[in-house]
């Protein structure tokens, strides 16, 4: 379990975050939502382990991700963020190769196939689309064994076939994982998720 206890961040004179609570349970999809500008990302980033907090505490499963080693926290948690930066030339199949088969999950093979990637994966990750690269992403962090997934807009440059599959990768990952998604627009995202969040 993600626990979350009064947590507020603060950048210069802005509060990013103030005084939020919460808990994120494995075998649960959770959906976070709030308008543009409300810590959303600064959230993620922070479960992450990769933000400061001001106050408060954050532990996943009894631990504190600020306190934890790199192969710990991966085990802990993986994130896809909201953009990722793609400036070398490898192929689709190279960048996959980043998360060593020792540190993949058991589901590595079929989220590669729903995302569309095993098509990809002789092409250069530069010269796909903005779509495509935010899969390659999304499918780095998820095919990582650990027991949460951080996922920050990934909806976004997905049109509606690639949205519908994520939501069926999601509905498959929960039953074994915990999966945290960051979406501003939850229209037609509410019936797959089994707890929302929002942030005002």
């Amino acid at each position: 379990m993600i626990t979350l206890a009064k947590i507020s961040i603060i950048r210069g004179e802005t509060k990013v975050l103030q005084d939020f609570s919460a808990t994120i349970a494995q075998h649960q999809a959770t959906l976070l939502s709030g308008p543009n500008g409300s810590g959303k990302t600064s959230l993620i980033q922070a479960i992450a382990g990769t933000l400061p907090i001001d106050t408060g505490e954050i532990s996943i499963d009894g631990i504190d991700p600020y306190h934890s080693k790199a192969m710990e926290l991966a085990k802990l948690r993986s994130v896809a963020p909201q953009r990722r930066t793609f400036s070398l030339a490898f192929s689709v199949a190279e960048v996959i190769e980043f998360i060593p088969a020792r540190e993949r999950a058991n589901h590595w093979g079929s989220t590669l196939e729903l995302l569309g990637l095993k098509k990809l994966l002789t092409k250069k990750v530069t010269e796909l689309s903005i779509g495509q690269q935010q899969r390659v992403s999304l499918g780095l962090a998820l095919i990582q064994d650990s027991k949460f997934y951080l996922l920050d807009e990934p909806f976004s440059a997905q049109d509606s076939e690639y949205q519908i599959r994520i939501l069926q990768l999601i509905d498959e990952l929960k039953k074994e994982r915990g999966v945290l998604v960051v979406s501003h627009n939850t229209d037609s995202l509410h019936s797959h998720f089994d707890q929302e969040l929002f942030i005002s």
